[in-house]
Parts: structure tokens; C-alpha cells; sequence
């Protein structure tokens, strides 16, 4: 497996447990909004953030794709 297929899978972990939700519903929100393209393509730059600070950036994603501000993590 690849660094950055690992490092999709550990954001994927992290989101699901910041944002309380199941595995089901993290693969569903990665999907629906291109989630696993985004971090595939700034890992270099993603994987020296902290966890806070990569959930955050899905966040500030989803919320330039839907135009809704979802929050801080």
C-alpha cells in the first residue's frame, strides 16, 4: 500500500472520530464531495498538519464545494 493510500485511510480515521461519525458515513461524505482526489493531492503538504488541522481542512473543502460553513472541527 502506498504512503498516501495510508495516510487517506488514517484521515478518514481521524475525521470519523472528531466528527462522531461511522465509518459508512465518512466513506459516503469522502465520496460525495471528491474528498479522496483532494487529499491524495496535497498528501506532501496534508501529512506534516496536525489532526485538527486536517480535519479542518475537509471541512473548509466540503464547505467551498456546498457553500455551507460547517464548523470547526
Amino acid at each position: 500500500m502506498s504512503k498516501e493510500s495510508n495516510f487517506l485511510i488514517y484521515c478518514m480515521e481521524r475525521y470519523r472520530h472528531f466528527k462522531g461519525l461511522s465509518r459508512a458515513d465518512v466513506t459516503k461524505t469522502f465520496e460525495k464531495y471528491g474528498i479522496y482526489g483532494d487529499i491524495t493531492k496535497y498528501f506532501e503538504s496534508l501529512h506534516t498538519m496536525g489532526d485538527h488541522c486536517i480535519v479542518q481542512d475537509i471541512d473548509d473543502y466540503i464547505s467551498s464545494i456546498t457553500g455551507n460553513g460547517l464548523g470547526k472541527a
